[in-house]
């Protein structure tokens, strides 16, 4: 299993192939832009508790969420970090839902995103703030590849091409406390 240092991190591309590009951009905000932005985000959105069919039963989703539809609602601090994300990868996103990781209770299961929701070779864009939080990435096929990635505040996770068929991620709980963390995921959607 391949790992990041939690800080001092460099650019890092984990998956360059017929599969997609998986890569790790630290420092695409800076340390007071990050903060800023937690604050802001943390106190100012409307969180919602979700639940989704899993196991067999209804389960309530282990972290709060805000969504937003294109050009729906979305504020002016999501709208700015969309455009800085847009620059900086040169490319378009109107799909934007935000996670908020109260503690080391809160987690996302192994999964991909709808590939049936995304266009065709997606990218899904990550910045996270707050907290760092481990990603873990695995292949689906067998035997898996797998590595984790130290996501900081600041920085940006990239997912493009076909990677959301050939490869999942969580974000696992954790044993020992841990900080608030927010995630804003942008999405290439149909």
């Amino acid at each position: 299993m391949q790992q990041l240092a939690l800080f001092g991190t460099l650019e890092r591309i984990f998956v360059d192939d017929e599969s997609g590009t998986i890569a790790y951009h630290p420092g695409v905000l800076n340390a007071a832009e990050s903060k800023r932005l937690f604050l802001h985000f943390s106190q100012s959105l409307t969180w919602t508790r979700e639940t989704m069919w899993m196991y067999d039963r209804t389960v309530t989703v282990p972290r709060l969420i805000a969504r937003f539809a294109a050009d729906s609602g979305v504020t002016g601090e999501v709208v700015a970090l969309q455009k800085r994300v847009e620059k900086f990868l040169k490319a378009r996103f109107n799909g934007i839902s935000l996670q908020y990781y109260r503690d080391a209770n809160d987690s996302v299961a192994w999964h991909s995103d709808h590939t049936e929701d995304l266009i065709d070779n997606a990218i899904v864009a990550v910045v996270s703030l707050g907290a760092v939080r481990e990603m873990y990435v695995r292949s689906k096929a067998r035997p898996r590849r797998t590595f984790t990635c130290a996501l900081e505040p600041g920085s940006l996770f990239v997912m493009a091409g076909r990677v959301q068929e050939f490869w999942e991620h969580n974000i696992p709980k954790l044993r020992q406390p841990v900080a608030p963390r927010i995630s804003i995921a942008f999405r290439q959607k149909r």
